[in-house]
């Protein structure tokens, strides 16, 4: 099972890799206002980077750099084994909905077993979101994504940053919170989960 999670996951690291170039769509969508209706009638699987709705207002994903797309995958497996063991579910960029507020995408999310995941048209909040970062100066504005599904339903958010090897914890009781190599990353929010912050950033 692990080796073909594994694959999976390498599998999903080279289809990323095909997203690097910007794409005039979401370009041109970028900081637009529109309502609900006209977001949900565009071709949102197909604009690359993956375009998110909030307050109104279109915004576009980060362009994902290779060291994004590596870590990103790594969480992508260790919550597929996880999910194996003990349930639940999990996945990399599906369009969550926050109701009042608009669409997310978080670079990969999990929902804990019972929680309600929603359906192929609207994901709902999950327990758990991960956000990675491509670029340093791009931290300031995925740290206020963190706050903005914290605040709207999620109960867990990690920010990975690749370049210094280190996840920001966003939860009840932590607001960025800062762990190293040496700490393990782990949540009451998912029982049985452990993982070392250094195994996220394996050295290639």
């Amino acid at each position: 099972h692990g080796d073909h999670v594994a694959a999976t996951a390498t599998a999903y690291t080279v289809a990323m890799a095909t997203t690097l170039t910007l794409t005039r769509e979401a370009v041109s969508y970028d900081g637009r206002r529109m309502t609900l209706a006209e977001f949900e009638a565009l071709d949102l699987d197909e604009i690359k980077p993956y375009l998110e709705w909030w307050d109104g207002v279109v915004v576009q994903k980060p362009v994902p750099n290779r060291k994004h797309v590596d870590t990103q995958a790594e969480f992508t497996t260790e919550f597929r084994l996880h999910q194996r063991v003990h349930g639940g579910f999990s996945g990399p960029e599906g369009h969550v909905w926050f109701e009042g507020r608009g669409y997310k995408v978080p670079d990969v999310a999990y929902w804990a077993p019972g929680r309600d995941q929603g359906d192929d048209q609207r994901l709902l909040p999950p327990t758990l979101a991960v956000e990675v970062c491509s670029r340093r100066r791009d931290m300031p504005k995925q740290r206020t994504k963190c706050r903005e599904m914290r605040d709207a339903g999620v109960d867990v958010c990690w920010l990975a940053d690749p370049d210094t090897r280190t996840i920001e914890v966003f939860d009840e009781a932590n607001d960025g919170t800062v762990l190293g190599a040496a700490a393990n990353l782990s949540s009451r929010h998912l029982p049985g989960f452990a993982l070392g912050v250094a195994a996220v950033f394996p050295v290639r």
